[in-house]
């Protein structure tokens, strides 16, 4: 099949959006080629750095795959668009490129970037008491703008999960078989926040439905900056999302982050990695990280996004951390952390320990709020029972001396009178795979 080039455009830190490239399939390949006289600080990609020569990929490049729909969405996607649309990456990315995370806007040849025309009103879908329902009518009558109606307008009413995004905020609602989960993470967010991470602010909808995440890819000034994910980083097709480490991590910081601020991100990168075993996150992995930047000299450690108790539902609760440490994958690794935290990343042991009771400490701020959440919404206190079950393990996983096999966590439920928990989903088993397309995968967008 042969399909129109496309063009790339940058969106500038005046705001206005800049083409500084084309994207085309040639025999197969797809070819990046940046227009001639395009500033250094419009790179495309960190991986693709302002130059003459073009940028070669056998599939589609990993930067330009990682804002397509994943998993289950996509093959829904490609159902219903009809046995007539081009439903490669190559042409999902024209009908999904206008609008995505990031600064970099991707269109038809000849088209003009545009904003999506559906601009939800956050406040009256957030105070509604079937928020979830709402968000998915809205997404129907949303989804197709742009892109000339070929999407039909009922394309996500059977998708369980979906996510949209305003000017500012990103609305997104939960699974029918996963309850609770937009309170999940809400809750896991301010988790993070209170452990002193740079989190986006978090709204939830009165009925628990719906989690409105403040968009980090604005900036006081209005000024849209660069997302790039960990898995486009390692040169990696989206699929290989799970296909990653700690250390590569690591290298990848140490690579893109300049020097003088490395010592800082690499601070924050143990605490979130901390933070994603303490709650038992079990789907981190690599598209769950990224880098913010206005330009190649300045990147650093985007905020926190996509962070959940996963193992507190039944169908995830023998599963294991979602990346390697050490060519395994335990929960219980605070060993192995402490380190990788000074072999990887040259943290000191007073960093580390600061980093250790800093997520103790908001664990335990957060643990009343889990509590009153379950009061509050009948459907998420089961889940909440088996959210303190994981934590109470977490806590004793990160600590310096945890090591597989060696647990002793205290029970937080039973410190908040919760203590009928059905104890069974709490752990430790082994999971022989770790899900690609699981419920938890950060590009429902």
């Amino acid at each position: 099949m042969s399909r129109e080039p496309l063009d790339v455009h940058v969106v500038a830190s005046h705001g206005g959006a800049q083409r500084v490239g084309t994207l085309a399939e040639e025999s197969g390949r797809s070819v990046f080629t940046y227009l001639p006289d395009v500033p250094a600080g419009l790179l495309v990609s960190l991986l693709m750095p302002v130059r003459a020569e073009s940028y070669v990929w056998p599939r589609l490049h990993p930067f330009f795959q990682m804002n397509l729909p994943e998993g289950a969405k996509k093959d829904i996607l490609i159902r219903q668009l009809g046995p007539h649309a081009d439903v490669s990456d190559f042409g999902l990315l024209a009908l999904t490129g206008a609008n995505t995370i990031g600064r970099v806007r991707v269109v038809p040849r000849g088209m003009t970037p545009a904003a999506a025309a559906s601009k939800p009103n956050m406040a009256e879908l957030l105070a509604s008491t079937d928020s979830r329902e709402n968000l998915l009518r809205l997404l129907e009558s949303g989804v197709s703008e742009g892109v000339s109606g070929v999407m039909p307008k009922t394309l996500l009413r059977s998708v369980a999960k979906a996510t949209t995004w305003t000017d500012d905020f990103i609305l997104k609602t939960g699974f029918d078989d996963l309850p609770g989960l937009a309170i999940n993470e809400y809750l896991c967010l301010e988790v993070a926040r209170y452990a002193g991470l740079e989190v986006p602010e978090a709204r939830l909808s009165a009925d628990g439905q719906v989690l409105a995440v403040q968009r980090f890819d604005r900036i006081e000034n209005g000024e849209i900056v660069a997302v790039e994910d960990y898995c486009a980083l390692k040169g990696q097709d989206a699929i290989s999302k799970y296909d990653g480490s700690l250390e590569s991590l690591a290298r990848l910081t140490e690579t893109y982050v300049s020097r003088e601020t490395f010592k800082d991100n690499a601070r924050r990168l143990f605490t979130l990695l901390l933070l994603n075993y303490a709650i038992h996150n079990q789907d981190a992995h690599l598209k769950n990280f990224a880098l913010v930047y206005s330009d190649s000299g300045d990147a650093r450690l985007a905020p926190v996004y996509d962070v959940l108790s996963g193992t507190a539902y039944p169908k995830y609760a023998t599963a294991n951390p979602a990346l390697d440490l050490k060519s395994r994958r335990v929960w219980a690794s605070g060993a192995l952390l402490q380190n990788y935290g000074g072999a990887r990343l040259g943290l000191s042991r007073a960093d580390m320990n600061d980093a250790v009771a800093r997520v103790t400490a908001a664990v335990d701020e957060v643990t009343p709020m889990v509590s009153a959440f379950a009061d509050q919404y009948v459907e998420f206190r089961e889940v909440a029972k088996r959210m303190l079950d994981a934590w109470s393990a977490g806590l004793d996983d990160i600590k310096p001396d945890a090591k597989p096999g060696k647990t002793r966590p205290a029970s937080l439920r039973e410190k908040m009178g919760m203590s009928d928990a059905d104890a069974s989903a709490t752990r430790k088993e082994t999971n022989p795979y770790a899900n690609p397309d699981g419920a938890f995968s950060h590009k429902a967008r």
